[in-house]
């Protein structure tokens, strides 16, 4: 350097070198820097496409949840529709042949096999009846005495009528059994429902 300070072009020559170099270490500092703040950059972006596809896949997980617990509720109300319609039409039709019974002239034998099932199921001897308002009469001593004679079992009618509109219930001491029309539909109904319920249950798996 010493050897060129009196020689201008040698000395601007060299200035000029020195810049160069310097320049060039600025441009690759300056290429780093923009490398790292471009990688950051990426690496931000990277993230935030990761949160954000989370944040749509937590989105869509909730949003399938909620619409697979509608149709799960929409299929159990289908279900119980499906379960209770065909149901409903059997107990109305069935109501209606039973409340028909109490009418017709041979009533007193349906009675009759109200009142010997009850025997059976209570196992007893001495059983005391009372029937629906239009049946109760219908037990009169000969009939309750013939009865008798054909189970085996003694058969008195109670004093007052059973509060129902078709059978009759039968009592021995604290042994009761129900042999009214609405009660023995309604056991009928709920195995009606429980077999409707498997069949269905078939159906829809």
């Amino acid at each position: 350097m010493a050897a060129i300070l009196g020689d201008p072009e040698a000395l601007a020559a060299e200035v000029s070198r020195r810049a160069h170099h310097k320049a060039v270490e600025i441009a690759e500092e300056a290429r780093r820097n923009s490398a790292a703040i471009l990688q950051g950059a990426q690496e931000q972006v990277e993230a935030i496409r990761l949160q954000s596809e989370q944040a749509i896949a937590h989105q869509t997980a909730a949003l399938q949840k909620r619409i697979a617990a509608r149709a799960d509720l929409e299929a159990q109300r289908r279900f119980v529709l499906l379960r209770e319609t065909p149901i409903g039409h059997v107990w109305r039709a069935a109501e209606e042949r039973l409340r028909s019974l109490v009418q017709r002239p041979n009533y007193r034998d349906i009675l009759k096999q109200c009142a010997f099932r009850a025997a059976r199921e209570l196992g007893a001897t001495d059983l005391e009846l009372a029937a629906d308002p239009t049946g109760h009469p219908l037990l009169s001593p000969e009939t309750l005495d013939r009865w008798s004679n054909e189970a085996g079992v003694r058969f008195h009618r109670a004093h007052q009528p059973a509060a129902t509109w078709g059978g009759l219930v039968a009592t021995c001491g604290r042994l009761r059994f129900d042999a009214t029309f609405q009660t023995q539909l309604a056991i009928a109904q709920a195995a009606l429902r429980e077999r409707v319920f498997e069949i269905l249950s078939q159906e829809l798996k």
